[in-house]
């Protein structure tokens, strides 16, 4: 079953949001789901203690417990699982992306974002090298306005791709919504049109990320290799 991990060095490069963006869009579908909050800040983990019907997505690790070995025995019993890792460079890092077979990377459109970004990339090419396999990877930019495209985006985006770097098309946008999942610890159908600005746009937004990723996953776009 598909392993997606959202990496990056920096703390708030939007790793929580992107995965619970994805796992309950998935989840709404008909798909099963886990998101392993494997961030010691716990921003999952705390969301699965609200009242939203997707509150069990979020598997926190035990102490001591291993994370490979809690990646593999979920695997075997979804079809899906989402994994967020601490916000740096580390062992746990390490361990997820072993076992992915899609590497996510979060980061803002901005030129210190991409170049923190460029950490994510250097051990997800360790990893390749220790168990000689290539792991598709694809850039996942944030907080981008639905509006228009920055200059910095746009010079950004063609830095990434001079680099042989893969960027999803699909990118979350700025929106209340997403910031509101987090306040009211609730999916985005459960989240109130009457409270939150733009949620059937925000909807759309995470409806096409979603499918492009299942794009990548299925083989029909082309990934890092």
């Amino acid at each position: 079953m598909p392993i997606v991990v959202a990496a990056n060095p920096k703390g708030g490069s939007g790793k929580s949001t992107s995965c619970i963006v994805v796992g309950t869009t998935l989840a709404s579908r008909g798909a099963s789901v886990r998101i392993i909050d494997a961030d010691p800040q716990r921003t999952l983990g705390r969301w699965g203690q609200g009242a939203s019907q997707y509150k069990d997505l979020v598997v926190t690790p035990t102490p001591g417990e291993d994370l490979t070995d809690l990646i593999d025995r979920l695997a075997t019993q979804v079809q899906f699982v989402i994994i967020d890792v601490q916000g740096t460079a580390n062992q746990e890092m390490a361990a997820a992306m072993s076992r992915a077979d899609l590497v996510l990377i979060p980061m803002q459109a901005k030129t210190a974002d991409a170049e923190v970004a460029t950490r994510a990339i250097a051990l997800l090419r360790s990893q390749e090298k220790l168990f000689k396999r290539t792991i598709p990877h694809f850039i996942l930019f944030i907080r981008t306005s639905p509006i228009i495209v920055t200059r910095e985006e746009k010079d950004i985006r063609q830095s990434i791709a001079n680099a042989g770097i893969p960027g999803l098309s699909a990118s979350l946008n700025e929106r209340t919504a997403f910031s509101h999942m987090f306040a009211y610890k609730l999916s985005l159908p459960e989240l109130s049109s009457s409270d939150t600005n733009g949620l059937p746009a925000a909807l759309e937004n995470a409806e096409s990320l979603t499918a492009e990723i299942i794009e990548v996953l299925l083989g029909k776009k082309e990934d890092a290799a």
